[in-house]
């Protein structure tokens, strides 16, 4: 089978023929399920944010003017699509309180670089995914999508301190996981020797 345009794609969806939205579905799975990864509990839960995305951006195709703007316009609703399952999940999740974030000021990167460098994406994703709900949201928008305080206080009807806070509370939290877990395979590593 040959690989279609884009346009032919689009235009295919657009018009809800089968082969096309699965051939899109297919093309742009590993895109947005790396977008995804970032904002889920496990890959599951990924798959389940991807999938409601999809659903949301096959609803929404004939908003897509410009097809140069594709996989920004695809992340954004994948991101918007993570947040809106956030934003259920944390009506129910319990509240942290600022004043139980330790504002211990530590000195960022400080010869960490180096360590941090022989991490994979994978390893520091599966550390990510293990911080609690608000901190993830938080540090994704925050740092993988640029997203300022403000913007995300707004989205996720926080106070901008309760996000930088949560921000703070979320790189002490990796720093100290990462950290263990390369403390844990230098010593590995010399015990073979």
């Amino acid at each position: 089978m040959t690989e279609r345009s884009v346009s032919d794609l689009l235009e295919g969806c657009r018009r809800g023929n089968q082969a096309a939205m699965k051939a899109f579905y297919e093309r742009y799975y590993g895109y947005a399920l790396s977008v995804c990864l970032a904002y889920a509990n496990d890959r599951e839960d990924a798959r389940e944010l991807l999938n409601d995305g999809f659903l949301k951006i096959f609803r929404n195709l004939k908003e897509l003017k410009n097809e140069a703007v594709l996989l920004p316009w695809l992340r954004r609703i994948m991101v918007n699509t993570a947040i809106d399952h956030h934003r259920r999940a944390l009506k129910r999740a319990v509240e942290i309180p600022v004043e139980a974030v330790e504002y211990r000021l530590e000195e960022p990167y400080l010869n960490d670089e180096a360590l941090f460098a022989q991490l994979s994406a994978e390893n520091i994703l599966s550390v990510l995914q293990q911080l609690p709900l608000p901190y993830r949201l938080v540090f994704s928008l925050y740092v993988l999508e640029g997203y300022s305080h403000r913007e995300i206080a707004e989205r996720l009807h926080l106070a901008e301190s309760t996000s930088r806070a949560h921000l703070t509370e979320a790189n002490r939290l990796m720093r100290r996981v990462l950290k263990a877990q390369i403390n844990e395979d230098y010593e590995r590593t010399n015990r073979r020797r």
